[in-house]
């Protein structure tokens, strides 16, 4: 059977089934590589709210003493008082703190809604906590308060922030205190 000239020509310019595969592949591999980028930003961005509420805290409070020469104590010296007030899950809460006057005092604000609950408490050295938060700390040898680098000298406060973005019953937590300069967190990929 003889072809003719335009069905020759048709089929050199086809492609073949080799070169249709690698070409899957590739799309393969750049699916692949672009879904863990965006796990990568999404976890990033899930630990970002908290980050900076606790670092407006942490300003507040310095701001306060500043003032009063001490650290204000909002949560009555329970780490677990959560404010907003809520079960922490993957729900927003409204920031709002009339009717909170040690919130208010404190003057924190937020852009909206947040995910996360908040608490601080403070003190004068006398009456630091060495295990104040209710949460285990499985990255750490011990409770991170009851080291002796985090004990201060004077006047200190805690600010801890818990949430349960998606919903299965792991908190992401993350703690600061007037001793540290960061923020410690764990299950911030929860």
């Amino acid at each position: 059977m003889r072809r003719t000239q335009r069905q020759r020509y048709a089929a050199r310019r086809a492609f073949t089934l080799v070169e249709l595969l690698v070409v899957v592949a590739m799309v393969g591999v750049l699916a692949a590589l672009a879904m863990v980028g965006y796990r990568k930003y999404m976890n990033a961005a899930g630990v970002a709210e908290p980050k900076a509420v606790i670092q407006g805290i942490r300003g507040a409070q310095e701001s306060y003493k500043a003032e009063m020469l001490e650290y204000l104590d909002v949560s009555a010296g329970v780490l677990d008082d959560w404010f907003p007030a809520g079960t922490l899950n993957d729900q927003k809460r409204a920031w709002d703190v009339t009717g909170e006057p040690n919130w208010q005092l404190l003057n924190v604000t937020t852009d909206g809604a947040v995910r996360f609950g908040y608490a601080s408490v403070a003190g004068t050295t006398a009456n630091f906590p060495a295990t104040p938060s209710p949460f285990t700390w499985s990255g750490l040898p011990g409770p991170p308060l009851a080291d002796p680098q985090f004990a201060p000298n004077g006047p200190w406060y805690i600010i801890q922030a818990a949430g349960d973005r998606d919903a299965d019953g792991t908190l992401a937590l993350l703690l600061t205190t007037s001793t540290m300069s960061g923020i410690y967190w764990e299950n911030d990929t929860e």
